[in-house]
């Protein structure tokens, strides 16, 4: 079995580590939310998610592939939300993106959740939650992708 089964190969593009919280993480790895909200975004080039959910959790708990990101105003972002299951109210997302007059819908194609939920702790000594996303580069990718998807490493 490999990651992302509907897909035939690998993610493609940069990772990133993203600080979500954990009612989002759950949404995002139930399938049921399939946009990540964010105040800012890369400028192009994510192909994966990793998924570090935050207190009380504090944990990796998953992998979502990036379809596309829309950067756009707050009442499109509104009915992308709506449409794709964003997990918040409107007045949520206008209090979150309060002095924004743009956002970003990053559409999620899919989603998994770990083998082993990781303390990041434990792979990165010296980790510090990001506070919003940071790039991940290939071998601590990697490290991540091994620790959570044990028993595919064989």
């Amino acid at each position: 079995m490999s990651l992302f089964q509907e897909s035939s190969q690998l993610p493609t593009g940069r990772a990133v580590l993203l600080s979500i919280k954990p009612r989002y993480a759950e949404l995002i790895l139930a399938g049921e939310k399939t946009i990540e909200l964010r105040r800012s975004w890369p400028a192009s080039g994510i192909g994966v998610m990793v998924l570090y959910s935050s207190a009380p959790i504090q944990r990796i708990v998953g992998l979502a592939l990036v379809d596309s990101v829309r950067e756009t105003n707050l009442e499109e972002l509104w009915h992308l939300s709506s449409k794709f299951g964003g997990g918040v109210t409107r007045d949520e997302l206008y209090e979150y993106f309060v002095g924004k007059k743009l956002a970003y819908g990053v559409m999620i194609k899919s989603a998994e959740k770990a083998e082993v939920e990781v303390d990041p702790k434990d792979l990165f000594p010296k980790f510090v939650p990001p506070q919003s996303f940071s790039y991940l580069p290939p071998a601590e990718f990697n490290r991540i992708l091994a620790a959570m998807f044990p028993k595919r490493q064989s």
